[in-house]
């Protein structure tokens, strides 16, 4: 093929005449010239990179206008017909198109097709002079980026929870409202407004209620927080009820800066409100419950120490009452002999008076120790260790068990008292019954404390033989659990020292085994 064509002969003469034909090529980058002849249309030059791109030599096409229709798509090839007329009609019309040619090897080469028609001095069209690009690695990326971004959308969309992604728009310099830039389907769904509604709009437009006042969140709004997150970079989770727009529902939502905005995530869950609002009320109906059942159990345990309760009030009473006695028999034979006088009779008033205050303080001190409610107070630790000693002193005594007291006065503490009480109660019968049983001669308790920082250390121990089985010392503090017959213990006393030291007091119980006997370790809080 001859490649000094009279048009490439006639370009180069026109480009050296006309400049702005130079600076038209040289303000595009090229990837191929091509110059037609308007006035004989069947003949086209284009230049020898146009055919490179193609796949082709340049020998092997001639200059003619149907060797690239040939090997443009048809809708393409109608397409720049098309544009070259509104252009040949109208010179202000653009000629300027992306179109795509079969490469030599069958692939697609996508060309951006630009041109310009030169006209004679009475206006006629004569030649077209244009320029080829080659835009195949544009359109590849715009095109993965399409298929990208149908796939983000795709898995956006088949997201459970609600996505909205927002940029911020300010005035003088400060955030005051935000821009739907994306929403998924669920987050449509959910606010009941299609994406074209919302794409675009302020959110103070379509969903008002983010910059109302909500009492979930202490009052804040949902634009506050979104707009923190902004300003700070900082993620936000919330939880919130939302009542606005026609929407009535609990969220959980989080908020993570995304560029100049923030993308938001959330879904419902008044549901799971629901159900943790009657589990909330379960709980605490069975802690009730609970309660309730712990006090039975703690008057069952006390009502389980009647019996030597009893005993113990007898014994207190038989020495009063036999003075008493005494004091009547004595008056009754003063006054057979006429002696009585005014000193003798207030003596033996004061006498008689004395030991009906000392029985009624006994009937105090056991009514007070059957009481089931009680609140805390702050109390002398050695006076509550002696009442306890008193309670059960006789049943001590007639055992022949020596108790041991290393108490400073110091030392008191905060607490119920009558429930350590029976706490304490319950530790000391559990050490008698372990004298007893192993029928130690010089049965010893003993019961000290020190005072540390933000505690105490209650420290009882006894030689009533321990325990040398491990499991049963792991045990010892269960419900029901005991080592005595049924007729001799419930199971229940230790149980119930553990419940009312660690759960009512907010204390620490626990036993280790010693030479000889076992140690109880109780931890109160001052």
């Amino acid at each position: 093929m001859n490649q000094n064509n009279y048009l490439k002969t006639e370009l180069y003469e026109m480009i050296q005449k006309d400049s702005t034909i130079f600076d038209f090529l040289q303000e595009n980058s090229l990837d191929g010239v091509w110059y037609w002849d308007l006035e004989n249309p069947q003949n086209e030059w284009l230049s020898q990179k146009f055919w490179q791109i193609l796949g082709y030599e340049a020998k092997e096409k001639k200059h003619l206008a149907s060797e690239w229709q040939d090997l443009i798509f048809p809708e393409d090839l109608k397409k720049a017909k098309d544009n070259f007329n509104k252009h040949y009609e109208n010179p202000q019309y653009p000629y300027d198109q992306i179109v795509r040619y079969k490469h030599k090897k069958g692939n697609t080469v996508w060309i951006r097709c630009r041109g310009s028609i030169i006209r004679d001095n009475n206006g006629k069209p004569i030649r077209m002079i244009g320029i080829h690009n080659d835009v195949s690695i544009q359109k590849l990326n715009e095109e993965n980026l399409i298929k990208k971004t149908t796939t983000l959308k795709a898995i956006l969309d088949s997201s459970l929870n609600g996505i909205m992604a927002f940029d911020s728009y300010c005035e003088n310099g400060e955030i005051i409202d935000f821009i739907f830039t994306m929403v998924n389907k669920e987050a449509c769904k959910i606010v009941n407004l299609k994406d074209k509604e919302l794409i675009g709009e302020k959110l103070s437009k379509m969903i008002n209620g983010n910059f109302k006042p909500l009492a979930s969140l202490n009052g804040e709004t949902l634009f506050e927080n979104y707009k923190e997150v902004v300003l700070t970079g900082k993620t936000k989770t919330l939880e919130f009820y939302f009542e606005s727009d026609g929407i009535k529902e609990w969220f959980r939502n989080k908020a993570v800066k995304h560029e100049n905005g923030f993308i938001c995530t959330f879904e419902i869950i008044t549901e799971d409100k629901l159900i943790q609002k009657k589990l909330e009320q379960r709980v605490e109906e069975e802690i009730k419950k609970r309660h309730k059942q712990e006090m039975m159990l703690i008057q069952k345990s006390k009502m389980a120490l009647m019996g030597e309760m009893l005993a113990a009030i007898a014994h207190n009473w038989r020495q009063p009452l036999n003075t008493i006695s005494l004091l009547s028999a004595s008056i009754s034979k003063k006054l057979l002999k006429s002696k009585l006088t005014k000193n003798y009779i207030d003596n033996w008033s004061t006498s008689m008076n004395n030991q009906l205050n000392f029985m009624s303080q006994t009937i105090d001190d056991f009514r007070d120790f059957y009481t089931p409610k009680e609140d805390l107070k702050n109390t002398q630790l050695k006076k509550i260790i002696l009442k306890v000693i008193f309670l059960i002193d006789h049943q001590l005594k007639i055992n022949n068990i020596k108790i041991e007291i290393d108490i400073p006065d110091s030392i008191f503490i905060i607490c119920l008292e009558n429930q350590l009480q029976q706490a304490l109660i319950n530790i000391l019968s559990n050490s008698k019954e372990a004298i007893i049983n192993k029928n130690i001669d010089n049965g010893l308790i003993l019961i000290s404390a020190n005072k540390h920082d933000s505690y105490i250390d209650l420290i009882i121990q006894d030689n009533g033989g321990g325990v040398e089985n491990e499991e049963i010392l792991l045990s010892i503090f269960e419900p029901y659990f005991t080592t005595k017959s049924n007729s001799q213990g419930t199971g229940i006393g230790l149980y119930m020292t553990k419940i009312i030291i660690e759960q009512n007091m907010k204390g620490k119980v626990e036993v280790i085994s010693i030479k000889h006997g076992l140690k109880f370790i109780i931890k109160m809080p001052i």
